[in-house]
């Protein structure tokens, strides 16, 4: 099926397949984005207690610098101590660099990971395949995106230099300190505008990918019908399915027929058939009911079983209405139908002894 074809918007099972195959909208652009900024920002709190921390741990390492023979323990104690120093000084950096990459990840596809992707196919590892995807358009976007990338990477180096020349110029001659504070300030200055230009990047990229993905997503009018089926089942055995419980809650409902007390109608389009029986319910109840020609069948039967008949059409309308099958009648019915038992029961000796 040509893509053009595929003007519908996805249904949810496309989606969850597509997901599940790895096919989600993601823009590595915010994690890096998100990672270069959460670390400038760590080290911009941390920086200071950091280096003083490294500071201290080389000036006690160079000053306690052993004169007698140095055995294999007194460099594995050392050496463990060093690592245990300079970890806890970086850990901070560290853990917020990762936090912010799992953040920036989730943020955009949700908590979900799909074993599927980590499946080995025999297509990824077919290199005509490899060199067509060179040429595609996704590798095109991919070339503007880092064309894009480097230029305005450049303008804002260069700018930022210019903007900063005399305090470039001043360091020459400077102290040592004062040069590494320099340098430090400069390129704190120069990354942290480098990375919110990489944030705007990110979120024209994630709009982009979202795009794409929606339209990679869409689907024919003939795949919408065949999805439907899968998810809903075939119309035609769906139809099927529902004539056989139709037949077959009809059958159930014939059966109660001659077991019915009276069945009321109108001359031609409804009977509901009642039963009374106080020990198991506390008004009568509708066992039967139906409409033209299921009405002339529930007729047909009680008559066939000697149950009477009574013609009554408001009656029978109300009945049909507002009762469902296995109910009891309503209150503002009870006179209505308390009337046509009595009634019957008097005619008949089939209910005699019996209250209504």
């Amino acid at each position: 099926m040509a893509l053009e074809d595929k003007t519908e918007a996805p249904t949810p099972r496309r989606r969850t397949e597509a997901r599940d195959e790895g096919q989600v909208a993601k823009s590595s652009e915010v994690n890096a984005a998100a990672v270069l900024i959460t670390g400038l920002l760590v080290l911009k709190m941390t920086g200071s207690r950091l280096g003083t921390s490294l500071t201290d741990t080389m000036t006690r390492s160079l000053s306690t610098f052993p004169t007698h023979d140095i055995a294999i323990s007194d460099v594995s104690t050392n050496l463990v101590r060093l690592l245990l120093v300079i970890g806890s000084a970086i850990a901070p950096f560290i853990l917020a660099v990762m936090l912010a990459g799992v953040v920036a990840n989730v943020a955009q596809v949700g908590l979900h990971i799909s074993p599927k992707t980590f499946q080995i196919k025999g297509g990824r590892m077919n290199p005509l395949k490899g060199i067509v995807g060179m040429f595609s358009m996704r590798a095109l976007v991919e070339l503007v995106k880092s064309t894009a990338k480097i230029l305005v990477i450049s303008f804002i180096i260069y700018t930022f230099l210019m903007s900063k020349a005399s305090e470039i110029i001043a360091m020459v001659g400077g102290s040592y300190k004062t040069t590494c504070a320099t340098i430090g300030s400069l390129t704190y200055g120069l990354l942290m505008r480098t990375a919110f230009a990489l944030l705007v990047i990110a979120a024209l990229d994630y709009a982009y990918q979202r795009y794409n993905n929606e339209k990679q997503l869409k689907m024919s009018k003939q795949e919408v019908k065949d999805d439907s089926k899968r998810t809903e089942g075939d119309p035609l055995i769906k139809g099927k399915i529902r004539q056989k419980q139709r037949e077959v809650s009809q059958r159930r409902m014939m059966a109660e027929v001659p077991k019915a007390d009276v069945v009321v109608s109108n001359p031609t389009h409804f009977a509901v058939a009642l039963k009374y029986d106080s020990d198991i319910s506390a008004a009568p109840m509708v066992v039967a009911k139906g409409m033209d020609y299921l009405a002339q069948r529930i007729k047909a039967i009680a008559i066939e079983n000697n149950v009477p008949l009574v013609e009554n059409v408001a009656l029978a309308r109300a009945l049909y209405a507002t009762v469902e099958i296995g109910d009891e009648i309503p209150a503002d019915l009870y006179q209505a139908v308390a009337e046509i038992l009595a009634y019957v029961y008097k005619l008949s000796k089939r209910f005699g002894g019996r209250r209504a």
